[in-house]
């Protein structure tokens, strides 16, 4: 078989493998404990974007954003199962930021996202009595 001219593609499966990755991945948590990829970009607000609308694969599952420039967990979603006073399971959702650039760039997009889904109270002034 003759060898593939185009440059663009890796020429064997390990070099696809070992191509450089996008800058953040979300890794989403299995039913068997491991980590899957679910979505990956260059840009660190559309990838804290899509962290904040994903959810993990299982109910108890964690997700993690993942920098590869800062080779580390950039933010992460915990699920810890605690009682209530009645003595039902509940599992609080706790988010930790390794850093302070990608939590405000999480608060700022939730802030956004607030202020578009507030409507406008009814200002009209005008009276028809």
């Amino acid at each position: 078989m003759k060898p593939s001219t185009d440059k663009s593609l890796p020429a064997s499966p390990i070099a696809a493998r070992t191509t450089p990755a996008t800058l953040y991945q979300i890794f989403r948590q299995t039913r068997a404990g491991a980590f899957v990829p679910s979505f990956q970009s260059d840009s660190p607000v559309i990838s804290v974007e899509s962290f904040l609308r994903q959810s993990s694969a299982i109910e108890a599952g964690e997700l993690r954003l993942w920098g590869h420039r800062y080779r580390r967990v950039i933010v992460a979603v915990y699920s810890m199962q605690e009682m209530t006073d009645f003595g039902s399971p509940v599992l609080p959702r706790v988010t930790i930021h390794s850093g302070n650039r990608h939590a405000e760039i999480a608060l700022g997009i939730q802030i956004l996202q607030f202020l578009r889904e507030a409507k406008p109270k009814d200002t009209d002034t005008t009276r028809t009595d």
